[in-house]
């Protein structure tokens, strides 16, 4: 006689993790684009991929020139109209005002604590968000889009060309 057993073991859904990174365009007087939200179980770890994906939030991103709190140095920084665009998460994470902005997006140096797992070294700027009335958090990195195409970008941060926001943290929930 064969016995089969069958093991169940139920998925943790609840968000642990969230990483946000968008792609934007800047212009002479702001810059639009899309960012998303993505969340993870406690599953999840930097170094695992996607194990513990749940779902995603995407939005776009209108910004006009600003100056960012606490950032003298930023290079530019944007205050954000953030409008939702959708995505597959449960209706109220998808609602969830934590996750309607931030109100600028800023742009400077990498952060000293993450230069050494910056994908672009020298060839990267830092990328910053502000909430409210507060200062700016390092984020991540931003960098041309055509360097992941073909390695080579003109230096600085211009006018109507491509770039990408990538996440150096993931916000503990």
């Amino acid at each position: 006689m064969v016995w089969f057993v069958l093991l169940l073991a139920c998925a943790d859904d609840t968000p642990v993790w969230a990483v946000e990174h968008a792609s934007v365009v800047p212009t002479e007087t702001g810059l639009t684009g899309t960012q998303t939200w993505e969340f993870f179980s406690s599953d999840w770890s930097p170094d695992q991929g996607d194990q513990g994906y749940l779902c995603a939030r995407a939005q776009t991103v209108e910004g006009t020139l600003t100056r960012a709190p606490g950032c003298p140095a930023c290079r530019a920084a944007y205050s954000l109209t953030v409008t939702e665009l959708g995505g597959d998460c449960a209706s109220g994470l998808l609602k969830d005002p934590a996750f309607a902005g931030p109100d600028i997006f800023a742009i400077g140096d990498v952060a000293s604590n993450f230069s050494a797992d910056d994908p672009y070294p020298s060839q990267s700027f830092g990328w910053s968000v502000a909430y409210g009335e507060g200062d700016v958090v390092d984020v991540g990195y931003a960098w041309p889009e055509e360097l992941e195409s073909d390695g080579e970008a003109a230096p600085g941060w211009t006018s109507d060309r491509p770039y990408t926001l990538w996440p150096a943290i993931a916000w503990a929930l």
